[in-house]
């Protein structure tokens, strides 16, 4: 009878226990048998609130950052933590200067401990430009190479973009963890080169502001606004844009501009697998390497784009806008020209330059030289009198002494 109790015991324990996978990959280096469990999450720590930059938070999408420290690596996959569940904290959808951090999140099954000695965040697809993060995330650091591993006997090769971090060396069986990897933020794609403020010969402002296109998109229908004065403009790639514009008046104060961006950018790094499917590298958010050897990461299934970063509309705000240093100089220059009058300094005429006659002076030379001019023209007409009848010759000769 206690046979048969302890056979019918064997029999549940052998039909319903969970299977429990070895991890061979030391032996083997084949990942396959790989038990330590690795992925990202995609969080912000709050709202953002970025100077100079508007935007409805009805447009804003993430994860927080403390939520997803609190919750296990279990939390974001399933099947044994073989597949990696999508639209769990791999998207954000946010304004430019939004911080994104990269949370990691592990666990080591492998029955016993691992060294984990560099980590690897995965930023673009296996062909880049079907999506690179860093278009749209402000970050460097970066490498392109391709990396390789084994799975099931196939050799396979994990192309595209990386950011490296030291790994957390050694790790005991059983023990996991999750931190945040790196904290990058979402780029504008536009930048306010110069802001030109000159004081016109109408009495008013004339103003140059020169936007700039840093990106390789096109933004359509961007919208220049200030005060009563708005112009919709595009820019290509890489294009600089000059807004000209004048005030009738000199404002009290010059105050801000702004440029609404309507364009929507959204890029991602990982496109999912069929379900149970592990040899698809671009469904691949983020690798490790156990010693020297390369382990991915789990696996994002089924077939959707993952890992993305979403530029929502925004409204870029200028700083307070003050005239151009040269011409706040000029205008005082003019200032104080016209208090210093007194001293024949008139609306910036220098003293030393153009001078004006001093009417109220007399010239003694000059009044000299006219006083013997008109004695001598004197003296011609008494002798043209006293001779020119008696002589027929003598107006001749008065006649060269006059041109004399």
């Amino acid at each position: 009878m206690f046979l048969k109790i302890l056979k019918m015991i064997l029999y549940f324990f052998v039909i319903f226990a969970k299977p429990v996978y070895a991890d061979n990959f030391d032996g083997t280096g084949d990942t396959s048998s790989n038990q330590y469990f690795q992925t990202i999450a995609f969080t912000v720590s709050d709202y953002p609130h970025i100077s100079n930059i508007l935007y409805e938070q009805s447009n804003f999408i993430a994860e927080s950052t403390q939520s997803v420290l609190n919750s296990p690596l279990e939390s974001f996959t399933d099947f044994d933590n073989t597949r990696r569940i999508p639209m769990v904290a791999d998207h954000v959808d946010a304004p430019p200067g939004t911080q994104v951090d990269i949370v990691y999140l592990y666990k080591n099954s492998t029955g016993h401990s691992v060294n984990i000695s560099k980590v690897n965040w995965v930023l673009s697809r296996n062909i880049v430009e079907n999506g690179n993060l860093a278009d749209l995330l402000d970050i460097n650091g970066y490498t392109e190479e391709n990396l390789s591993y084994k799975y099931s006997h196939q050799n396979l090769i994990k192309s595209g973009i990386y950011k490296e971090y030291p790994g957390m060396g050694n790790i005991e069986n059983g023990v996991g963890g999750v931190y945040v990897l790196d904290s990058v933020k979402v780029k504008n794609p536009l930048n306010i080169d110069e802001v030109k403020v000159a004081l016109n010969s109408e009495s008013g402002v004339d103003f140059e502001i020169y936007i700039q296109n840093n990106s390789d998109e096109y933004l359509n229908n961007l919208k220049f606004t200030y005060g009563p004065h708005e112009e919709i403009f595009n820019l290509s790639a890489q294009e600089e844009h000059v807004i000209r514009f004048a005030t009738l008046d000199i404002p009290e104060e010059l105050g801000t501009f702004s440029i609404y961006n309507p364009n929507i950018k959204q890029v991602c790094s990982v496109y999912g697998s069929p379900y149970y499917t592990y040899t698809q590298t671009d469904s691949i958010p983020a690798l490790a390497y156990r010693g020297e050897n390369v382990v991915p990461g789990v696996s994002v299934q089924p077939q959707v784009e993952s890992f993305c970063i979403k530029r929502i509309p925004y409204t870029m705000v200028s700083d307070t806008m003050v005239l151009n240093e040269i011409e706040q100089t000029e205008t005082k220059n003019i200032d104080s020209n016209i208090e210093e009058e007194e001293n024949g300094d008139v609306l910036g005429i220098s003293a030393t330059g153009n001078i004006l006659p001093k009417t109220g002076e007399v010239d003694w030379l000059f009044l000299g030289l006219l006083v013997v001019d008109m004695l001598l023209w004197y003296s011609v007409y008494i002798l043209r009198r006293n001779y020119e009848g008696k002589n027929t010759n003598s107006r001749v000769w008065v006649a060269l002494y006059v041109m004399l």
